[in-house]
């Protein structure tokens, strides 16, 4: 009778958890919506719509560190306005774990490689990256980009050439 109450606990217990599968294929598709936004055409109104006002976000900008809505949006302008032709290749999908538990928390991680050019240069661009999202009421609350942003931008600056011309 014991083990048969302690069995009813167990069950009673895994069905009361969210089903964690389920929050994190709701978060992916928030998350790849959010990415998209990027390729081209860019949709900054709809990435705008998938950020939470109180989003904390680590920036891959050198020397910004974790930066809040207004820097979020300044970044993701740049770079939706600054681009053309970018895809998001190479993607690898993941769920995200908590980093006490290594328990999946419902959150999304993905590796990629951007490519594009830049508008005023013309000049392409190839970089390999790294991102996390954690969602709340549908919005990316909590997220970071991991790539070489000073070498994308080197990469894609007028030329040496040009410039001693």
């Amino acid at each position: 009778m014991k083990n048969l109450l302690l069995g009813l606990i167990v069950v009673l217990s895994a069905c009361s958890q969210p089903d964690e599968l389920a929050l994190y294929k709701t978060n992916l598709e928030i998350a790849k919506n959010a990415i998209a936004c990027y390729e081209y055409p860019a949709d900054f109104e709809t990435f705008k719509s998938l950020i939470h006002p109180d989003v904390k976000h680590q920036s891959p900008m050198y020397g910004q560190g974790m930066v809040g809505y207004e820097d979020v949006m300044g970044q993701a302008n740049f770079y939706m306005g600054g681009f053309t032709n970018v895809t998001f290749e190479n993607q690898l999908w993941l769920p995200g774990v908590d980093t006490t538990t290594l328990a999946t928390d419902g959150s999304v991680r993905v590796y990629g490689t951007w490519k594009g050019e830049s508008i005023s240069t013309g000049a392409s661009f190839s970089v390999d990256s790294y991102h996390y999202f954690h969602i709340k009421d549908g919005q990316i609350d909590f997220s970071g980009d991991y790539f070489d942003a000073t070498g994308m931008m080197q990469a894609v600056s007028a030329s040496t050439e040009e410039e001693e011309e």
